[in-house]
């Protein structure tokens, strides 16, 4: 049976509308269709917990125990998904990741990344039913949370792993390969459809993170206002050149393409002994913004993170980083073979930018919460009422570290890749963008 068959909704269960539908029953019912829990055995017992600190956003997410009722080798550690309760993109967006995340679980090992076993991956779309469980690496794997940031010597061994998926589905912007994403609903970045969402989106956040990031008073920034240090508005100022920003990286006007993971972070990796079955020692999770994209798409999405060190982003290493993974391209490329270090510098610099508009746009509901409700971690810059760090949560600390530690990331590459001048250089989007939210009355007081 293929992949897709084995984990499929077995024929006498249901999926789960929610995450808390994954109780102790269910597991029980599912283990036991796939051959691993004895029918006189039942799962009697769950603990349950939280997964990284950016994790459940587009989805919910929860790690699993498993206490059985009499003692059995079945394996007792999962990580289960399910339709997120705080929805921070429409509907439809949010169904499109999560068909793209199951069925990211479903391609050849030979042809992807090395992921974990699954034991579910299915979806109703019509009922906005989807369910995803699948080994917790973190019994055998080393998860690399924003606590701990990949190093330099962590970021090289990933790259013979990456070269291989990019060289696997290099050119899939044609024929079969091209065929299959578009079934799986995998588009290209520089897409209007793609670009259409985003256009829409980024207006109502940009302006607020903006606001955060021109407070010199905030730890966000470490102390250096985008604005004094730019001399604009980065966020506004991008949302308005998108369209020109990625024609660059159209296919029609001679860039690269290949598959991207999309979402290639810290929370999403780990890394695990080497062995047979897992030759690169590292493991990723999360395909749900999958994307066609040029050669370095993951790469620079991963170099422009809160995942990596400062000195992994430091322009030497990051020089290095580069070059070490544009020769091993070339050594392997078969549709690329003119492919020229200033075009792959180029693409790059393009594709550094996804993860700070993700920042902007899919972040916007919770600068917008920020701001109006006195909600969410970024209440501290945004809020009409004072508030510090002692008024946060531990995991509101958290993704505040993770926030941080990828904003001065950004500002170092798009300064070092002089991004402000080229966008100021653009013409503006002709069409499609979203309505504007400004700045709350607090906000624009003195």
């Amino acid at each position: 049976m293929t992949a897709s068959e084995l984990s499929t909704l077995p024929q006498h269960m249901v999926l789960p509308a929610r995450l808390s539908d994954i109780n102790s029953d269910y597991m029980t019912q599912l283990l036991q269709a796939r051959g691993l829990l004895e029918q006189d055995n039942t799962v009697v017992t769950m603990d349950e917990s939280g997964v990284g600190m950016t994790a459940g956003y587009f989805s919910d997410i929860k790690k699993i125990h498993c206490h059985f009722k009499n003692p059995t080798d079945c394996p007792s550690h999962f990580v289960a998904k399910a339709w997120p309760d705080f929805e921070m993109l429409p509907g439809e967006a949010i169904s499109d990741m999560f068909i793209k995340d199951i069925k990211g679980y479903m391609l050849p090992e030979d042809q992807f990344f090395p992921r974990p076993k699954v034991l579910l991956a299915d979806f109703d779309e019509s009922s906005r039913h989807y369910g995803l469980i699948m080994a917790d690496v973190d019994q055998f794997g080393t998860q690399k949370v924003h606590e701990h940031e990949l190093n330099l010597d962590e970021v090289l061994q990933m790259i013979p792993g990456l070269v291989e998926c990019a060289v696997s589905w290099e050119g899939c912007d044609q024929g079969d390969r091209a065929t299959t994403l578009a079934e799986f609903g995998v588009s290209h970045w520089s897409s209007a459809e793609n670009l259409a969402l985003y256009k829409e989106i980024m207006p109502a956040g940009a302006k607020l993170f903006d606001k955060t990031l021109s407070l010199e008073t905030s730890d966000l920034t470490d102390g250096i206002s985008w604005q004094a240090h730019f001399g604009t508005g980065v966020s506004e100022l991008f949302t308005n050149k998108l369209d020109a920003h990625f024609a660059q990286i159209d296919p029609a006007a001679g860039a690269t393409c290949t598959l991207s993971h999309g979402d290639l972070r810290g929370d999403n990796l780990f890394f695990c002994p080497k062995s047979p079955e897992n030759p690169h020692g590292w493991l990723t999770i999360d395909f749900q913004l999958m994307f066609k994209g040029p050669v370095p798409s993951d790469l620079a999405y991963l170099m422009s993170s809160g995942s990596v060190l400062p000195e992994v982003y430091a322009a030497e290493n990051r020089n290095r980083i580069l070059k070490t993974f544009y020769d091993e391209f070339m050594r392997k490329t078969e549709r690329y073979p003119d492919y020229t270090f200033a075009q792959f510098e180029s693409e790059f610099a393009a594709m550094c930018t996804v993860m700070f508009i993700y920042y902007v746009g899919m972040g916007g509901a919770i600068w917008r919460a920020a701001a109006f409700e006195n909600a969410q971690p970024g209440r501290i810059e945004l809020g009409s009422e004072p508030f510090t760090t002692d008024d946060l949560t531990p995991d509101e600390l958290r993704k505040r570290m993770w926030w941080r530690k990828t904003i001065c990331n950004n500002r170092v590459l798009m300064s070092d890749l002089n991004l402000i001048p080229l966008w100021q250089s653009m013409p503006d989007n002709l069409s499609g963008t979203g309505e504007w939210v400004e700045l709350p009355p607090h906000l624009n007081a003195p």
